[in-house]
């Protein structure tokens, strides 16, 4: 796959040798949270929940970001919910969380009650026609991709070991990998482009 050109971490580009050869360049930085198509062209495919394409920036000081890719009804990701609550609120501003909801048939008023029923931030972002998604090679909700500012891979997959399979679950967690790999990148340890296998639901996609 050919990456979109506007794809950029924090001003730079990405390398594929430094994503582990499957992760290309993605848009994190520079000045502001948000930027409409009329101002910045994206190609990638992320509205915001009124249906506006995006073209999504982190806040200055990011250390890293999290891309939840979620789902409104997947009973896997809404048992993830508290903890990437937990996370986005402890380690907060230095890793930035962000909601992607890539189902082709949710809508946003569901995405707006799904934020409301865990209390989580408002703001979302759809990737109706899964670009974003298919960049990050995501195909189940829940999982995350959390790259660093300089464009280095710290972790992909599951938010935590609850599911070792579909119908696979335990009463909690385990382990809790994303948060393990992002506690140790704070701590001062060099990212190792952590990877585990994401188990949920598969994204829905658009006839």
């Amino acid at each position: 796959m050919t990456p979109p050109a506007d794809l950029r971490l924090f001003g730079g580009v990405i390398s594929r040798r430094a994503f582990l050869g499957f992760l290309p360049p993605v848009l994190l930085g520079g000045g502001c949270a948000l930027t409409r198509k009329s101002e910045s062209p994206g190609r990638w495919g992320l509205t915001a929940l009124d249906g506006d394409p995006v073209v999504w920036r982190a806040a200055p000081g990011t250390r890293a970001v999290v891309f939840e890719f979620l789902s409104v009804e997947c009973p896997i990701s809404n048992r993830a919910q508290p903890e990437l609550a937990r996370l986005a609120r402890d380690l907060a501003p230095q890793v930035e969380f962000v909601a992607v909801y890539p189902n082709a048939g949710e809508t946003a008023e569901a995405i707006h009650r799904h934020r409301a029923d865990f209390q989580r931030a408002a703001t979302a972002y759809r990737d109706p026609r899964q670009q974003l998604a298919d960049a990050l090679h995501v195909g189940v909700t829940p999982e995350v991709v959390a790259p660093t500012a300089d464009g280095r891979l710290i972790y992909r997959g599951r938010i935590n070991d609850q599911f070792g399979g579909l119908g696979q679950g335990r009463p909690a967690p385990t382990r809790h990998d994303l948060a393990e790999a992002l506690e140790a990148f704070l701590s001062g340890t060099p990212p190792a482009g952590v990877l585990t296998p994401a188990v949920g639901c598969r994204i829905d996609r658009a006839p």
